[in-house]
């Protein structure tokens, strides 16, 4: 049986922090500090006092509250985003029995359920590109970036979302901005765990996982991000303990999704399946969101589903591998296991750099929120923001429908395990090169998807002789064997 004061898991904020933080300037490494924190709170899966209450459309507000006031319970916060109402129960009352007391109004209520809990998930520890081994190291698990940076580096106007505990994306009261983000491009976001537009980080998870998406690149100092052109808009939904409601997460992906947001980074989660959080997911995409989250650190911990990762018809769900490109010990699997990305194992060293095989990014100490360093960290949390940079390098370049992502971010993927899709690797490792160069015959636009714009340009080359965008079998003239392969790939035959 695990106890706290000898094992920390990867829930809490800095759990093991492996090993050294190394300092630009000195080159000192001083010894890092062991962190110990209450495992039990963050393995618990509902908030006992509150319940999440989803009313139909039409029913007045003051019917609401009469209603929650007639079953000895208080309105705690209503959603303006999602729609529900997060509701306090009397504390003698059994959280089963007053959901099941809202869901016998079925005429006023739509759903009622537990609150479920989520957080991040991570290991950490400390710098630069060369111990970006996921990035550069052709012998281990890279992703295959450079090749990547030689199509796209992001574009400013594709926003990518960050769901987590807050960024250090600025200079404000408390708080202080990285240094290594002093370059990266960031648009208004919220903080829902106090209320506020101001979504700093209060515990570090956040600015490591925002690090991976879009560090500051090419500018003498630090690390590397993976769309390092892009923008980031903080969305606060985990507070400074790394944990947090599936109430305030939904809230985050809907006002992320109506302010523009292309991508959704959730570095989260919980083993709590909720209605709530899943509607979110579902608008999100079908507004046209691509949404990335970590599979979870829970395989050790009985392996149990892990939301909002297991939405697999909206969200991707990425799972973590080590520098041998096997899957890390803690990463959950599961058929929700989309695929799979760098997520490192502290406990090794086999790229043999004299450091933890962690993913390094700069973040500020648990002890003060403006001292700044470069830290190792592992976990899915790690993981997932690889995958959510791809998809906003896909974005930028004019893949923009959350499906043709998800096709070309899977069907480029280096096989792992078993032939084919599994559920440990998912599709397999993430190549963010081949990603890019991922093409559908017949898509002469480029953006994964045969409509009527690419109708528009084969019918340009139409029995013209010579190579060309439209010849697509390779006979150098464009013909009915030609547009026999454009229709088989026309967007409707894709989404079958």
């Amino acid at each position: 049986m695990k106890r706290c004061d000898q094992m920390i898991t990867e829930a809490e904020y800095l759990l093991t922090v492996s090993a050294i933080i190394l300092s630009i300037f000195t080159g000192i490494a001083p010894a890092s500090p062991t962190i110990t924190a209450n495992e039990s709170s963050f393995h618990q899966e509902y908030d006992p006092n509150q319940i999440l209450v989803q009313f139909h459309d039409d029913v007045a507000w003051e019917d609401k509250i009469n209603l929650i006031s007639s079953l000895q319970c208080h309105l705690m916060d209503h959603s303006l985003y999602i729609g529900c109402m997060r509701v306090m129960i009397d504390p003698q009352s059994n959280l089963e029995d007053m959901i099941a007391a809202f869901e016998s109004h079925s005429e006023m209520v739509a759903y009622a359920e537990k609150e479920s809990l989520v957080r991040g998930f991570l290991i950490p520890n400390d710098p630069f590109y060369n111990f970006q081994w996921h990035f550069n190291d052709q012998a281990g698990a890279n992703i295959n970036i450079e090749e990547a940076w030689e199509m796209e580096t992001g574009d400013p106007c594709v926003v990518i979302a960050v769901i987590d505990t807050g960024i250090a994306y600025e200079n404000f009261d408390i708080f202080a901005q990285a240094p290594d983000l002093a370059n990266t491009r960031f648009v208004a976001g919220y903080d829902f765990v106090n209320n506020d537009t101001h979504p700093n980080d209060d515990n570090g998870h956040g600015t490591h996982v925002t690090g991976t998406i879009s560090q500051s690149t090419n500018n003498g100092l630090g690390v590397a991000g993976v769309a390092f052109d892009c923008s980031v808009m903080p969305v606060k939904s985990l507070g400074a303990n790394n944990g947090g409601s599936v109430f305030d997460v939904a809230d985050g992906v809907i006002f992320a999704a109506l302010n523009g947001a292309k991508v959704i980074n959730m570095s989260l989660g919980g083993r709590g399946d909720s209605i709530t959080l899943r509607n979110a997911c579902q608008m999100a995409h079908e507004m046209g969101v691509t949404i990335v989250c970590a599979a979870g650190n829970e395989f050790n911990d009985g392996n149990p589903m892990i939301y909002p990762a297991a939405y697999d018809e909206f969200c991707i769900a990425v799972g973590a591998v080590r520098y041998d490109k096997s899957r890390a010990n803690y990463s959950s699997v599961g058929t929700y296991v989309d695929i799979a990305a760098p997520g490192g194992d502290l406990a090794v060293d086999q790229n043999g750099d004299g450091f933890g095989d962690g993913v390094l990014q700069q973040t500020f100490s648990q002890f003060d929120v403006t001292d700044f360093s470069y830290y190792f960290f592992q976990g899915t949390s790690m993981a997932a923001p690889h995958v959510a940079g791809v998809a906003g390098l896909l974005y930028s370049k004019g893949v923009t429908d959350p499906q043709k992502i998800r096709l070309a971010i899977e069907k480029t993927a280096q096989d792992l395990g078993p032939p084919g899709t599994d559920p440990e690797y998912g599709a397999g490792l993430l190549n963010a090169g081949e990603a890019l160069v991922f093409s559908i015959q017949g898509d002469l636009t480029g953006d994964l998807i045969v409509d009527l714009r690419d109708l528009k340009l084969f019918s340009d080359f139409w029995l013209v002789s010579g190579q060309n965008m439209a010849d697509l079998d390779g006979n150098e003239f464009v013909d009915l064997k030609d547009f026999n392969i454009f229709a088989a790939n026309w967007a409707p035959m894709l989404d079958k």
